[in-house]
């Protein structure tokens, strides 16, 4: 039996690690000028690191949720975040846009190691409403790294030279893979599968209310990166107000902590239909009001949206799966990466008043997809 405190401590490590993790998506978006500036090339070819990163994180999605059932969740974590310190601090060392190539792919690589483990380290480890309160701060940090990585990043550069960005958080996965080391409890091994981890896969992907699941996934940070891209892009403010903005938005994650509550009171497919109604709403407005204040009272609405639902198909998600959850959450983090990377370049070619109809023919979508898995499977809420 694992003592209260621990698991705490548990829950504060797991959170704090995610929000480094996911900062490092985004760290090189505000200061690829300076790296660009610093190597004497076109910034574009800096934007490439961005997206080695981005194939490579993908691809460490994949691999870890599967091997954590071989090798153990707690293993591959501490593991993982060393190896991510190594890698972050090599990504500063980098003297060339080839070297940068190489290290922010293994980066990329070795933080990929942490969500998919930690999801599922959160079913082995946790109680239902425990763990599904432990999923809400897990991923409301991943949207809170949205901003936080780009201000650490930026502000870092400011004042010293970029490669500190990377040093600093090198130190700070190093500090975690200490911490996580000495109080992180081990979990049981799941009873081994004489069936290939290809092969669990293949028969996720047939299961149709884990693809209608995943449908849902694609969608989530597609339309949150949509949106403060397009805004980013189309916004005629000033750059304090635009900051401001985006900053505003992230108090919508504070709804994700009654996440637990509601899927314990009124049932998972009503707390998510709740997060698809308040979504539809924000965007319908945002296309109707575009004044400032507007834009932030409903950012402040879709963001609370986004931060309901992502850990609610988690839940969803993970009851599913049953014992396969880890490799089916692997899946998830590798289609929620997947959405995330494309929605800047389907951004770029559409104006702003054709990203919200985009974001709303999704979200309209999501409705009927959560009225068919409502009728397929029906989870009772003790169950959830």
């Amino acid at each position: 039996m694992i003592s209260k405190p621990i698991l705490l401590a548990t829950s504060i490590i797991l959170t704090v690690t995610g929000i480094f993790v996911a900062s490092n998506i985004y760290t090189l978006i505000p200061i690829y000028g300076d790296i660009a500036d610093s190597f004497n090339v076109n910034e574009n070819y800096i934007v490439g690191g961005g997206s080695l990163f981005a194939i490579f994180y993908a691809a460490g999605l994949l691999y870890f949720g599967p091997a954590s059932d071989t090798f153990g969740r707690r293993k591959i974590i501490i593991i993982g975040l060393l190896a991510s310190a190594l890698s972050t601090f090599a990504v500063g060392l980098s003297s060339s846009v080839e070297t940068l190539y190489i290290t922010r792919s293994i980066q990329g690589l070795t933080l990929g190691s942490f969500a998919p483990v930690a999801f599922a380290y959160s079913f082995d480890l946790f109680p239902p409403k425990k763990r599904t309160l432990l999923l809400v701060f897990i991923n409301t940090g991943f949207l809170v790294a949205g901003i936080l990585g780009q201000l650490i990043s930026s502000t870092i550069t400011i004042y010293y030279h970029w490669t500190y960005a990377f040093y600093f958080f090198a130190i700070c996965y190093f500090v975690l893979f200490l911490i996580s080391y000495k109080i992180l409890p081990s979990t049981s091994l799941p009873s081994e599968s004489k069936v290939s981890v290809f092969h669990i896969m293949k028969h996720l992907l047939k299961n149709g209310s884990l693809l209608k699941c995943y449908a849902i996934t694609f969608t989530l940070l597609f339309s949150f990166v949509a949106l403060y891209d397009a805004i980013g892009r189309f916004f005629q403010g000033t750059r304090e107000d635009l900051f401001i903005l985006r900053a505003v938005g992230l108090i919508g994650a504070l709804l994700s902590l009654f996440t637990g509550r509601l899927i314990d009171r009124i049932g998972i497919y009503a707390t998510m239909k709740l997060g698809l109604i308040l979504g539809i709403f924000s965007i319908i407005n945002m296309a109707v009001f575009s004044s400032t204040p507007a834009l932030m009272a409903f950012s402040i609405l879709f963001v609370a949206s986004i931060s309901l639902l992502v850990p609610t198909v988690i839940t969803l998600i993970g009851l599913i799966a049953g014992m396969d959850r880890a490799k089916a959450l692997s899946l998830y983090s590798f289609i929620l990466l997947t959405g995330a990377s494309l929605a800047s370049p389907v951004v770029m070619v559409l104006q702003y008043e054709y990203v919200l109809q985009l974001l709303l023919a999704f979200f309209l979508m999501n409705i009927v997809l959560g009225y068919f898995l409502s009728k397929e499977t029906a989870l009772s809420p003790q169950s959830e």
